[in-house]
């Protein structure tokens, strides 16, 4: 439901990374600048108390909110405000380690930030990084929090798409083997990649015509069917289609070239897979790149980083990407509010 709201939340994400350490951080932050973003932390309370006061070393308060309370009089402007949904004590975390065990919590923060945004009580959150295996081998239903969003939203179609100031970029295929890319990309995927992506460009970003860069599969974008068969045969006839139907879309190009010269000409930059687009959207947008899910009836961001297990409950990592996955959290959460009025 889109519901003008300020309170934005923040998933915990896996308790032995820097997951807690950086919400921390990010709430504090929009506590004390001028701001109408509202944090909400959903984790445990207990946890995210130690790593500020243990970790970071503040003595911030902190503001213990009830799951079934509401945020309008329930949540404290001068505190770090924490919706409390662990079903275990987290004082015996070793940092930097695997385990099982968190799985369980991890997704039910996930899923009761889902909720609310569902409900309207916020309008939207950034998930903190959670590690995969750790998600699998303790049951959780999906390793990535892109794929559990798709299920817990019921949206078959959805896409990880990457913001920074520098370039947005768009996957065609996401977390599987390079072995299995060139399998899964047809002609019905890639236009439903590019629907998605031009629907969020449009609604999420403002962006109503955006310009489109498609990057082509194999070395050379194919040189032609030389090597390889997938720009020829796949790639280009889906560009050539949504070219005919008015959008402004070039390429298959050759993806080295592409990001060493063109890439600032195109709003919008669609990569075949996973390293294709983030090797270079990290180079240029690491402490500020933002994920995405475009395509969910929620606005969920996050950071571009992971768990950061070497750094994690040592105070040095860095928050800014989860800030500005805050803030890009509210302005996408108010461009569908413009969006729908219109």
């Amino acid at each position: 439901m889109l519901k003008e709201s300020s309170f934005i939340g923040i998933t915990m994400g896996d308790p032995a990374g820097i997951g807690p350490e950086i919400a921390v951080k990010a709430a504090e932050y929009f506590i004390k600048i001028n701001t109408p973003i509202k944090p909400v932390i959903f984790g445990s309370f207990e946890h995210i108390d130690y790593v500020l006061k243990s970790i970071i070393k503040k003595d911030a308060p902190v503001n213990l909110i009830r799951q079934d309370s509401l945020l309008e009089y329930s949540y404290k402007n001068t505190h770090i405000n924490v919706i409390d949904l662990s079903s275990k004590s987290y004082q015996s975390v070793k940092y930097g380690e695997i385990n099982p065990e968190y799985a369980r919590d991890v997704e039910s923060f996930i899923s009761a930030a889902v909720d609310f945004s569902l409900d309207g009580r916020i309008s939207g959150f950034a998930t903190a990084p959670i590690n995969k295996e750790m998600m699998i081998k303790g049951g959780a239903k999906f390793g990535g929090h892109t794929e559990l969003l798709g299920y817990l939203t019921s949206s078959k179609d959805y896409a990880m798409l990457f913001y920074s100031k520098t370039m947005i970029t768009v996957l065609a295929t996401i977390h599987i083997p390079l072995s299995m890319v060139s399998r899964s990309i047809t002609k019905e995927s890639l236009r439903n990649i590019l629907k998605i992506s031009i629907s969020s460009m449009t609604n999420d970003f403002g962006i109503r015509s955006p310009k489109i860069a498609v990057l082509g599969l194999n070395p050379h974008a194919g040189e032609n069917g030389e090597i390889g068969t997938e720009e020829k045969d796949i790639i280009s006839p889906v560009i050539t289609e949504f070219k005919n139907n008015g959008f402004f879309i070039d390429g298959p190009f050759p993806s080295d070239s592409f990001f060493a010269k063109v890439y600032k000409g195109y709003d919008l930059i669609v990569a075949m897979y996973h390293d294709q687009a983030l090797i270079p959207f990290k180079l240029l947008s690491f402490n500020e790149g933002v994920n995405v899910t475009a395509g969910l009836k929620i606005v969920r961001t996050s950071p571009v980083h992971g768990t950061a297990y070497n750094i994690a409950g040592k105070n040095l990592a860095d928050s800014n990407s989860m800030k500005e996955s805050i803030k890009l959290a509210y302005e996408i959460s108010k461009n569908r509010l413009k969006w729908k009025e219109k």
